[in-house]
């Protein structure tokens, strides 16, 4: 649902909008190539905060839908371009 934040994992707190962000950004970072080219390694943000842990979960719904695309149901908060993820 569009405006919907979410984090990839269940929280007792709907307004986490910095976690939601990074959870969409980890995903569209993988969804630029293949994971050797975009790697979770390159996670921008502090390690073991937050965003950080939401940024890798959105990579990883990425990375398991290659090589495929990403259904909107997998990331009801982010706008899912109609690509397929490379391997």
């Amino acid at each position: 649902m569009a405006g919907k934040f979410c984090t990839g994992v269940v929280t007792h707190n709907s307004f986490l909008p910095k976690e939601s962000k990074a959870y969409c950004e980890g995903m569209q970072w993988r969804m630029q190539g293949t994971a050797l080219q975009f790697p979770i390694t390159d996670n921008p943000h502090l390690a073991d905060s937050p965003a950080a842990v939401t940024w890798g979960l959105g990579w990883i719904v990425a990375d398991n839908a290659a090589p495929g695309a990403i259904t909107p149901s997998d990331a009801p908060c982010c706008a899912v371009p109609n690509v397929v993820v490379a391997s």
